[in-house]
């Protein structure tokens, strides 16, 4: 093999430059030069805590949720963006217009419903951390959010006082395991300082087992379409 190498014509002649005086300088800037695109090759293939979030799992559509905070337990399930869900003992339909308050067999329309922690979904997530870089931090992946990213996904309709937002970030946890999603953390601290309320703690969601189309029974209880 080392016979091979010295017999090569290329090798030869870098040979007879490093044996010119004038021509030794150029040839040592040619080693140098081998030797940093090599460097810069290995690096490159080290593993690294940092990734880019481009490529999003699929969207999963079905699933059991818990949404907790210091504030309130919520638990129900969720199927193609549709709604049952549990909160201050009460059961409610959600049809991606509409909140519905079920009561036995009769479901009444509730106006304004205000608990926008629901809207903190797959979808909504997948569109707040796409395309951001993560930290591996033990169990989760962690992402630094701009709370101005957040407020244009979450407050759609509230005018973002640009100037204060940009001071502030969210932290978004996303635990794992055997490559499926089973909890989101958020600490919502930079929003909850924004809007001046009183800090509410970590919302934790947690994901569990699929569940079976439960939206004809609801649709038709609510007058929608079968």
């Amino acid at each position: 093999m080392f016979k091979k190498i010295k017999e090569n014509p290329y090798y030869v002649k870098f040979k007879e430059m490093r044996a010119n005086p004038k021509l030794k300088p150029i040839t040592s800037l040619i080693l140098w030069l081998i030797f940093i695109v090599v460097l810069i090759i290995f690096v490159r293939g080290l593993p690294s805590n940092s990734s880019s979030a481009s490529v999003q799992k699929k969207i999963i559509s079905n699933y059991k949720f818990t949404y907790k905070n210091n504030n309130l337990v919520i638990f129900g399930e969720s199927y193609d963006g549709k709604m049952e869900f549990f909160y201050q003992n009460n059961r409610y339909y959600y049809n991606e217009e509409n909140v519905y308050l079920i009561n036995e067999q009769n479901a009444t329309l509730i106006n304004n419903f205000d608990l926008n922690v629901l809207k903190i979904d797959f979808n909504f997530i997948n569109n707040l951390i796409s395309n951001l870089d993560y930290n591996l931090n033990g169990d989760f992946k962690e992402y630094v959010v701009p709370l101005s990213r957040f407020l244009n996904l979450y407050d759609v309709d509230v005018p973002v006082n640009l100037s204060l937002a940009n001071q502030y970030n969210i932290i978004v946890r996303v635990y794992e395991n055997d490559n499926r999603i089973y909890k989101y953390q958020f600490d919502l601290t930079g929003y909850y300082n924004y809007k001046g309320l009183n800090n509410e703690g970590l919302l934790n969601i947690d994901i569990y087992g699929e569940v079976n189309d439960f939206t004809k029974y609801y649709d038709k209880l609510v007058g929608g379409v079968v």
